[in-house]
């Protein structure tokens, strides 16, 4: 059992309390504290490279899949607080509470991923939550960041109630919370019976609160007030690490417990998975709100994950998994752009404070240009290569019509994308566009990996297919 105390999240539990006694004492030297914080988050991500014997309890389980997994958050994590250490000390607004809280919510998506019962899986998706709702309204001061807070809060709220409901129809109907024993249960239950269509329901539940978390249409309604509303490093953070999490967790329910019902939650998802991108696509054509614009084509986005991840093949799990990673990169890159740049001594909020970027600051008009094209799947970026891997997944499953659609929203979303490039390059406004400059090494090689992933995608394609090859194998 002494293993148990090496794990990624008992490090960071124990850590980050550590840190907040530490604080305490070091109320005028923040930077040491955030230093700490990040040594913490370092020495997590080792012991998650670390090798790991295969080990299911009831209830959690180590692998090499979930530790991979866990490193990719850890490291997303990282970058993160340096993007948001760099913003919230412009602002005059450094808190370490903020980061504490966020290790909190880092440490509950950890938990998602390594849950093998819906309890567990609870608990996580809650300990998450909690965190979400302090960070969302973090800025007491902000009207829009308290009104975003209550929101999500209430509908967060709902959303854990259908998700408990949905696991009290599981444990009803099968005895059972651990994944691999509902999986059995499933296999031997008469499939017309009342029990098989109370598990049925209950799998509905729990994918329509999981679609809520994921920002899926239509249960995407909180995600526009909220981006806005937030500050721009607690975007970032909603926009990444909690997405991945619950990636995985919709891989690992679908692909063990439930996959005798892929046939009920394959249409499904593939309805969400199209109604996200026509959605997002839509609705993002008429945004002047950078935050709000990015809101609608993250729903857009996602819309592509879930809709690869429908296919219920090689290929179409290989393609989700793939954009998850390349979406996380290029959310990354972008609101880590958007974190360096303020209008009027002000962070960045509508599309038009962009304008005349190109000419004060060309940098940071280079570092957008290739993000917004990545993002509009622009070859040779990394985002085509993205969006390619799902249109061919649903030609070589036969989804014709649906590779239609997607090419042609495709198309519009390449419209916005395309509109804050013209604002950057084109218009002129008499704005006092500032940068600073204290991380910017880091944003560089964020945006650098844009292109060279995308030049190179042999990389990144063999590390999706290892990972795909492992969730196979746990999920045997």
């Amino acid at each position: 059992m002494l293993e148990l105390f090496y794990i990624p999240e008992v490090i960071l539990s124990v850590g980050v309390l550590l840190v907040i006694v530490i604080d305490l004492y070091l109320q005028k030297h923040k930077y040491i504290s955030f230093f700490l914080i990040q040594l913490l988050l370092i020495i997590a991500s080792l012991y998650a490279l670390t090798e790991v014997p295969q080990q299911n309890y009831s209830s959690y389980e180590f692998s090499e899949f979930t530790s991979l997994i866990k490193f990719i958050l850890l490291v997303g994590a990282i970058i993160i607080f340096q993007y948001t250490y760099q913003h919230l000390n412009y602002l005059n607004s450094l808190k370490i509470e903020y980061f504490t809280i966020s290790i909190l919510g880092l440490v509950g998506t950890m938990v998602m991923i390594s849950a093998y019962s819906l309890l567990m899986l609870y608990l996580g998706i809650e300990l998450l939550s909690l965190a979400l709702y302090a960070l969302i309204g973090f800025n007491k001061h902000s009207g829009l960041s308290s009104e975003a807070a209550i929101k999500y809060y209430v509908l967060g709220a709902m959303s854990s109630g259908i998700l408990l409901f949905g696991i009290s129809l599981i444990y009803g109907f099968t005895g059972s919370i651990n994944y691999f024993e509902i999986a059995d249960q499933i296999r031997n239950i008469n499939s017309t019976s009342v029990q098989y269509l109370g598990i049925i329901f209950g799998l509905i539940f729990i994918t329509a609160s999981l679609c809520f978390k994921f920002g899926a249409a239509p249960f995407h309604i909180w995600v526009p007030d909220i981006y806005q509303g937030s500050l721009i490093s607690t975007t970032i953070l909603l926009s990444t690490l909690p997405k991945i999490a619950v990636f995985i967790v919709f891989l690992k329910l679908y692909f063990i417990p439930f996959m005798a019902l892929e046939y009920v939650w394959s249409d499904i998802l593939i309805f969400i998975g199209i109604a996200s991108i026509i959605i997002g696509s839509i609705f993002a054509l008429t945004q002047e709100n950078i935050k709000r614009l990015l809101a609608y084509s993250a729903i857009s986005n996602i819309g592509f994950i879930i809709l690869a991840m429908a296919l219920v093949s090689n290929d179409g799990l290989h393609a989700s998994l793939y954009y998850t990673i390349v979406y996380s990169f290029t959310a990354l890159a972008s609101f880590g752009v958007v974190t360096h740049i303020t209008s009027n001594s002000h962070g960045i909020e509508d599309i038009s404070d962009l304008a005349g970027l190109s000419k004060t600051h060309p940098y940071f008009a280079l570092l957008i240009l290739i993000t917004m094209l990545s993002s509009a799947g622009i070859p040779p970026l990394i985002g085509f290569h993205a969006k390619l891997m799902v249109i061919q997944a649903l030609i070589n499953n036969s989804y014709i019509l649906l590779s239609i659609i997607v090419v042609l929203m495709t198309v519009v979303s390449a419209y916005y994308y395309l509109r804050v490039i013209k604002t950057v390059y084109f218009e002129e406004r008499e704005n006092l566009i500032s940068t600073y400059t204290s991380s910017n090494i880091l944003l560089s090689i964020n945006v650098i990996l844009l292109l060279g992933l995308g030049i190179f995608p042999f990389i990144l394609f063999d590390t999706t297919n290892f990972l795909v090859n492992l969730l196979t194998v746990i999920s045997i």
